[in-house]
């Protein structure tokens, strides 16, 4: 290959350009004050066990995590590094047993209390794993699940407990049912008193919600993220589409105040009417290309991070499906970005993607990350990491 005389000197002019603005961006951010924060890989450990765990939740007064055997439907708690300290079996018939149903949902309550929610159930155990509380909920259809798919946020007001619970916590809600109802309904969250037992419908979609604003719906693109700041006693949420977070008081449940969101990319596709079945050709290109925010997590002292992905067009998906097949590009660190909030407010740099499910937030500003497994062989243990956020 031949090279112009010229290259070498454009080469290096560009690199000069390159390293100047860099330079340029620091010394603007030092000036401004601008924050600027990294994710930082800074321990790992190893679940050994036949077969795939998953750690649903942490314990900052035990100190031992909470997670679920795929297969064997156990429960587990795990040390920080990684051991089993104690294994339950508590599927199937007989006292202290909560059928045949597997969990949808599975964390720590107060005062020691482990959270067990099934698809029409939800079960309150002492640490010795014998029932405190049963409550039956209410569910449009039943629910199959190999694993919990997260934990049940709870909060309090005097001497009551109340629950965060429904199948919509952890679906899309057109998973669930394909009218009207299941657009502006089921998407909200069922609060469940645990003193009495009563359930009902809170928190409904914003008036200036993206899914308020047609009466068609965006299938596969109905879920959210939250999560309950108990310190400062809010809500957090943030709709798959919308581009904000909404922030709610505790324990009304009234809208306090709304963050702005403003992704870099954002690719959208357009909604489709209601009741358009799953195997039509548009519901499938808004599943596999659509942008959409994933998940929002708390670091405490106001300070928030959201991860989107980006989406992506038809053809980058023909292409990449091509050669890793199949492509899920929503699982794909190189489509994902995260936004940090501080003090209510979005900071200009996003951060790229990290390998693996971001599962929830430690102490000292960490987070858990539950790496892939490798399909090549059959592993027995689970790997998982910790990643702190760290300011610049």
């Amino acid at each position: 290959m031949k090279t112009s005389r010229y290259s070498i000197p454009l080469f290096f002019t560009i690199l000069l350009a390159i390293s100047v603005s860099c330079s340029s961006n620091k010394d603007d951010a030092s000036k401004t004050g601008e924050e600027i924060y990294d994710l930082v890989k800074v321990d790992s450990f190893e679940v050994n066990n036949l077969t795939r765990i998953n750690i649903l939740d942490y314990s900052p007064d035990e100190k031992i995590f909470l997670g679920y055997s795929t297969s064997e439907d156990d429960i587990l708690e795990i040390s920080g590094s990684g051991e089993i300290l104690k294994r339950t079996h508590r599927k199937g018939d007989g006292p202290n047993f909560y059928g045949t149903w597997n969990p949808i949902g599975l964390g720590f309550g107060p005062n020691g209390q482990r959270i067990v929610e099934l698809p029409f159930n939800v079960f309150s155990y002492d640490q010795n794993y014998e029932v405190l509380q049963e409550f039956r909920i209410m569910s449009p259809l039943p629910i199959r699940a190999n694993t919990p798919f997260g934990k049940p946020p709870y909060y309090q007001r005097n001497d009551t407990t109340f629950l965060l619970v429904g199948p919509s916590n952890y679906f899309t809600a057109t998973y669930l049912i394909h009218n009207q109802e299941g657009k502006d309904t089921l998407q909200n969250f069922y609060e469940l008193n645990m003193q009495n037992g009563s359930v009902k419908s809170v928190v409904p979609y914003s008036e200036n919600s993206i899914y308020n604003s047609t009466e068609n719906i965006y299938p596969e693109l109905m879920g959210k993220s939250f999560f309950i700041d108990h310190e400062k006693k809010e809500l957090a949420v943030v709709q798959n589409l919308d581009t904000e977070i909404l922030i709610y008081d505790l324990p009304a449940l009234t809208l306090n105040r709304s963050i702005p969101i403003t992704h870099s990319e954002f690719l959208s596709y357009s909604p489709l009417p209601i009741g358009t079945p799953f195997s039509d050709e548009r519901a499938i290109a808004l599943n596999r290309l659509a942008a959409r925010n994933q998940k929002l997590f708390n670091f405490g002292e106001n300070t928030y991070l959201l991860q989107y992905f980006t989406g992506i067009s038809q053809a980058e998906y023909d292409s990449r499906n091509s050669e890793e097949a199949p492509y899920v590009g929503q699982f794909d660190e190189n489509e994902q970005r995260m936004i940090i909030f501080k003090d209510g407010k979005q900071l200009p740099q996003e951060l790229t993607g990290i390998r693996g499910s971001l599962k929830f937030t430690l102490p000292d500003h960490k987070i858990l990350v539950q790496e892939p497994e490798n399909s090549d062989i059959e592993e027995e243990f689970t790997r998982f990491s910790m990643y702190q956020l760290q300011k610049h």
